[in-house]
């Protein structure tokens, strides 16, 4: 049955499996990486793409 976390709970689970990451392993750093450049290549593409945009650099 489910019950409302406890305090035990929240101590044996690293700050990082809390919120929205609420599974195991959310914290690993092959999964912590990843997530990094996905996120920083994602960024720099939307960059180039708006300055290529913007400024017709091709």
């Amino acid at each position: 049955m489910f019950h409302a976390p406890t305090r035990e709970d929240y101590k044996a689970m690293s700050d990082l499996n809390r919120g929205i990451m609420k599974f195991e392993g959310a914290d690993s750093p092959k999964v912590v990486t990843i997530s990094t450049v996905l996120l920083l290549g994602s960024i720099a593409a939307l960059i180039i793409w708006a300055l290529q945009a913007a400024y017709a650099l091709n």
